[in-house]
């Protein structure tokens, strides 16, 4: 499955834009703060990413979520919140209903320079790996942002804000990282923008034969140049990357169709199914037959 880039688009001067779905993640409704209700094709049912944060609240339904290289089946309620960039998208998600919270405060914002802010940043760190939230906390935060739905002016924007602070307190037991790694870095890297180029270009092409020197060619950088870089801002090898991504698609394959384990491994990439069986036990400690039987089971 490609990843897909959603440009999400707030309204002037809005801080955060409130969606609502009933029956699938696919048909939503943007509630704007004027109580104008807006629909809108949402991109929950694809493997996509953003440049804002996401607070999504399900409160009816069940199926599997995925998050950066997260894979588990849910059942509402479930509360996840989403940094900036990190791919994401829903499975089986029929009869379900909920709510979405999509945000962009960079670290220029003015609202991170608040000092009443400062509370907040572990939560933003935190988000760049995808975090669920349970308990009273879950419950705090899901109520205000239910809220918001009915609220105007300084009310809506003091209940996103409680719904944060909500989660910034949450106890160690009630909150659990999703993602093992983060897929891009920060902006404010001088060879962010040539990184990220080259992250995108694997993840829309991981299933081809991708070679090193088609991304150098990309990016604009020399081997020992991009190399290095990509270390920095990963904290991973650009092969350890690529097999990284090629793995995680395979994860989605195995949970959500049937077709053969050679026939995943050759759509990720793999032409060689004893390398994809090596690689797939070496990130995943199983094989993939018995991967799919334990994710099978959950469902």
């Amino acid at each position: 499955m490609a990843i897909r880039f959603e440009e999400i688009q707030l309204l002037p001067g809005e801080s955060f834009r409130l969606l609502r779905w009933h029956d699938n993640i696919r048909d939503v409704e943007v509630l704007g703060p004027d109580g104008r209700v807006h629909p809108y094709e949402g991109a929950g049912e694809q493997w996509h990413y953003h440049v804002e944060t996401e607070l999504t609240l399900v409160t009816a339904g069940s199926g599997t979520r995925f998050v950066g290289d997260s894979i588990a089946t849910f059942e509402a309620p479930d509360l996840v919140l989403i940094g900036s960039d990190v791919p994401h998208y829903w499975h089986g998600m029929h009869d379900s209903s909920g709510y979405v919270v999509q945000f962009s405060f960079d670290p220029a914002h003015p609202f991170r320079r608040l000092a009443e802010a400062a509370g907040l940043e572990r939560l933003w760190g935190d988000a760049a790996r995808g975090v669920r939230f349970s308990g009273d906390s879950a419950a705090r935060a899901g109520a205000h942002v239910d809220a918001m739905v009915a609220s105007r002016g300084p009310e809506r924007l003091g209940r996103f804000v409680l719904a944060m602070d909500a989660l910034a307190r949450a106890p160690r037991g009630e909150r659990a990282m999703l993602s093992r790694k983060r897929f891009v870095p920060s902006r404010r890297q001088a060879t962010y923008h040539g990184i990220r180029d080259a992250i995108r270009l694997v993840l829309d092409g991981f299933g081809e034969q991708l070679r090193l020197d088609d991304v150098l060619s990309r990016v604009g950088m020399s081997q020992a140049t991009f190399n290095r870089q990509f270390k920095k801002h990963t904290g991973k090898t650009f092969t350890r990357f690529l097999n990284e991504v090629r793995i995680d698609a395979a994860c989605r394959q195995l949970v959500e169709t049937d077709r053969s384990v050679s026939e995943i491994a050759y759509a990720c990439g793999y032409n060689n199914i004893s390398h994809f069986n090596h690689q797939f036990r070496a990130l995943r400690r199983r094989t993939p037959r018995e991967f799919r039987r334990r994710m099978k089971k959950r469902r």
